[in-house]
């Protein structure tokens, strides 16, 4: 069984697409792919669901969604998946979108740490497309926000740990048009905008990398009433002095592969 939770919510069981009719029952179920092949108990799916404030019959409800997310699993010839056991429901076998993100991830970061670094990055690029869209999409429960958050987050330590590789390697040009989109989603990340500063001023771009300085600059300045940080600040100075912009996260020595 397929589960996508990295993008619009979806099951599979193998070609067949698994239908839920109610909101929570796509929720309960996304809570338990989220643990999958590991007990979740009901006090567990009530707070996800309801969190502080759940209904006075929250634990019926959840067995009412249970019987009928096995009634669904039923009709695609995969009602074995969902297991009641004494320490909760049990999702298997499934695989994920989310557990594979996440063991690409933990073998590049692997491959990282052992100064294999082109590994790395493949590994990085490869857990990326392991993403369809925001996580979590089409759901609503009291989770998702706050599982979609962690799940954003390891995404961008991901992406920026693939950008700083790639710059290491001098693929400059190739970077611009994920850095501008990802300044663009997130235009007051600084760390972003000094990455696409960089890639920009090395591409022989100076004048753009100032432009996008300056509208970080305005954007700050008009959202939160701030100056640019001194990093990137730093970088302005660099480029107009002509200096390459520098950054003690993209020098990682030599690569072993």
């Amino acid at each position: 069984m397929q589960v996508s939770l990295l993008g619009p919510f979806d099951v599979r069981a193998g070609a067949r697409p698994v239908r839920f009719s109610r909101p929570r029952q796509r929720a309960v179920f996304a809570a338990l792919a989220l643990s999958a092949n590991r007990p979740v108990n009901a006090e567990a799916i009530v707070d996800m669901l309801w969190g502080w404030s759940p209904p006075a019959a929250a634990r019926n409800q959840i067995q009412v969604h249970i019987s009928h997310i096995r009634k669904r699993l039923r009709e695609v010839g995969a009602d074995d998946r969902l297991e009641t056991r004494t320490d909760g429901y049990v999702l298997r076998p499934v695989r994920s979108d989310v557990e594979v993100f996440t063991s690409l991830a933990d073998e590049a970061a692997g491959d990282f740490r052992a100064h294999r670094y082109h590994s790395a990055a493949d590994g990085c690029r490869r857990a990326l497309q392991a993403w369809s869209g925001p996580a979590l999409s089409g759901l609503d429960a009291e989770f998702v926000s706050g599982q979609a958050r962690i799940l954003e987050e390891q995404r961008s330590v991901v992406f920026r740990r693939l950008v700083d590789l790639e710059l290491n390697f001098g693929h400059f040009e190739a970077l611009i048009p994920e850095l501008t989109e990802a300044v663009q989603k997130d235009p007051l990340d600084d760390g972003l905008r000094l990455r696409l500063m960089t890639a920009l001023q090395r591409s022989g771009r100076s004048a753009d990398a100032l432009d996008v300085y300056q509208d970080g600059r305005r954007q700050l300045n008009r959202e939160l009433g701030l100056d640019p940080t001194r990093m990137l600040q730093n970088a302005e100075t660099a480029v107009l002095h002509s200096r390459p912009i520098e950054h003690e996260a993209w020098d990682f020595g030599d690569s072993t592969d």
